[in-house]
C-alpha cells in the first residue's frame, strides 16, 4: 500500500530540508497536513519576528506531498 509524507522544501532550489514525521494512507491527508504544516510555520515565524530573533521567511519553503 502506498504510503505519502509531507516534506518542507526551499521553494528556489527545490532542496528538502525536512521530512515531516507522519506518514499518512491518502493524498488527501498528507495534502491537508501540508496546508496545517505551512500555516503552523508562519505563525512561528511571526512569533519569532516579533521576539526578535531570526527565522526563515515563510515565503521562501514550500510543503509538498511524497510517495514514501
Amino acid at each position: 500500500m502506498t504510503k505519502y509524507i509531507v516534506q518542507m522544501i526551499d521553494i528556489y532550489s527545490g532542496e528538502i530540508l525536512e521530512d515531516m514525521d507522519e506518514e499518512f494512507d491518502t493524498y488527501e491527508e498528507a495534502d491537508e497536513h501540508s496546508l496545517e504544516c505551512s500555516s503552523n510555520f508562519s505563525a512561528g515565524a511571526k512569533v519569532l519576528e516579533l521576539a526578535g530573533r531570526p527565522f526563515c521567511n515563510p515565503s521562501d519553503v514550500g510543503f509538498i506531498v511524497t510517495e514514501k
